[in-house]
């Protein structure tokens, strides 16, 4: 048998154990979730803002627009999904529904013409990112249910996650290289201090269609690979307006996707930050320098991340999931607040350090609302008597997209504030950004610890609540 590295520390009873290769096959989904969710992020400004001259401000405007629509897609995909009874599952069918599209249009994002106007680049870049988005529902609101749903024990949900956060973060080592890798192709010149825009979209498109290739295989694994748990376990089915309804009601998960928003609002809203501050205050304009910087600060980002799994499982064990989740936003603040010390261009490599330690506490923070997620899903069990990971895997979605979507519009905005809309920045505006960049996400963990301090769901009370449902499935079975 293959070990587990994922250890929790205490005894998992035998029932409620996933065996290690049901993890894996539900793993691979987070490698095509992570290349899907942050390929865009990676190179949307440079490919249509430094290489096109789209402003931060409407690039970033664009990029939030479409959360409108998933307000309407990410409820219904969930309610769908956990209404639906079919040969193959509530799940895998909508997972493989939305896995093809989102592989193609991954490569359809990166094909604006050169010569374009600054309103046509908007527009293109408006309607593919809200098709991709649509795709990108139709997959992860079933998968992330699909992962709820595989034990009913409150460590062994852990380790799954932590699997999934491990294999994602792994097989995504080459995510923070795709700049430099849309440059190689292109074949710029690694001296240069500007790099055409046909080098860059010549270079991106290439990117585009191995990213797609990945995705493709990655998204499609778990509706191939996996077999449904609980999927006799649709129950009576309810309105998707009552459904709505009653996951509004819910305090403890409310509590927790607020927290966890104004994390990601803080987080992103920076994005748009950085590419300018590296390419301009640190390297002088040499994006192929700082394209390699990056790739080397994002792998360290995920080095931190993985290392840290194990260790924030295991804390959670120990000292329950709410206090982890503090924990975790302590050490992310520590690695962003390092930066006031390590983003300097005497030194540009110091900021690999802050970088991994702000990987390895921020996916604590990510690893806590997963696991707290599917505990949400037994106490709303507990109180109305359905069965409805899919509408809360919808609204996980949807407040992710709408939190990374309001940080990226912030971010532009804030770009403008600093004195940034696109361009070469002078000093005086680079030092904002600089200070902007740091203080932003501290400010959002901040926030973050206060309002995750009232979460309800300790390790006493699930066991609590385990209970009283094991207890009412066997008078059903009675």
């Amino acid at each position: 048998m293959i070990p587990d590295p994922v250890s929790a520390p205490v005894a998992v009873p035998v029932s409620a154990r996933v065996p290690l290769r049901a993890k894996l096959a539900w793993a691979l989904g987070s490698l095509g979730d992570n290349y899907a969710s942050q390929s865009l992020t990676q190179l949307k400004d440079p490919v249509y803002n430094i290489a096109l001259g789209v402003p931060a401000n409407l690039l970033g405007l664009a990029f939030s627009i479409p959360r409108i629509i998933d307000a309407f897609v990410d409820p219904t995909v969930g309610y769908l999904s956990d209404n639906t009874k079919s040969r193959w599952g509530r799940r895998r069918p909508f997972i493989l529904a939305g896995a093809v599209p989102l592989a193609v249009l991954s490569a359809v994002l990166w094909l604006p013409g050169q010569h374009w106007s600054q309103n046509a680049l908007l527009a293109y870049f408006a309607v593919s990112t809200a098709l991709y988005f649509l795709a990108y529902s139709l997959f992860i609101v079933p998968y992330r249910a699909l992962g709820f749903e595989l034990t009913t024990d409150y460590h062994e949900r852990t380790r799954v996650q932590g699997w999934g956060m491990i294999l994602g973060l792994l097989g995504g080592l080459g995510i923070p290289w795709l700049y430099k890798l849309a440059l190689v192709f292109g074949g710029a010149d690694p001296h240069a201090t500007s790099v055409p825009p046909h080098v860059m979209l010549d270079g991106v498109r290439w990117v585009g269609l191995i990213v797609g290739g990945i995705i493709l295989v990655a998204c499609s694994a778990p509706a191939l690979l996996c077999r449904e748990k609980n999927s006799e376990q649709a129950g009576e089915k309810i309105s998707v307006k009552a459904a709505v309804v009653e996951t509004l009601r819910n305090g403890p998960f409310f509590t927790m996707l607020f927290a966890r928003s104004v994390v990601l609002i803080g987080t992103f809203a920076v994005a748009a930050l950085f590419t300018p501050l590296g390419i301009y205050y640190l390297f002088g304009g040499n994006q192929a320098a700082f394209s390699t910087l990056a790739g080397v600060a994002g792998n360290c980002l995920f080095a931190g991340a993985c290392i840290g799994i194990p260790f924030n499982t295991w804390m959670s064990g120990k000292i329950g999931k709410r206090h982890a989740f503090i924990v975790c936003l302590a050490i992310a603040a520590l690695g962003v607040l390092s930066q006031f010390i390590t983003l300097h261009p005497s030194h540009p490599y110091w900021l690999l350090a802050s970088n991994f330690v702000l990987g390895f506490g921020l996916q604590g923070v990510w690893l806590m609302c997963q696991t707290m997620t599917a505990d949400v899903c037994d106490e709303d069990d507990l109180r109305t008597g359905h069965r409805r990971e899919g509408i809360y895997g919808a609204t996980y979605a949807l407040m992710e997209k709408i939190g990374i979507g309001i940080g990226f519009a912030a971010g532009g905005f804030l770009a403008g504030w600093c004195g940034y809309l696109a361009g070469v920045p002078g000093p005086e505006t680079l030092a904002r950004l600089r200070v902007a960049l740091i203080l932003t996400p501290a400010l959002g963990m901040a926030l973050g610890a206060l309002l995750i301090w009232r979460y309800p769901l300790t390790h006493e009370r699930m066991q609590q609540i385990r209970a009283e449902l094991d207890a009412r499935q066997r008078g059903r079975a009675c």
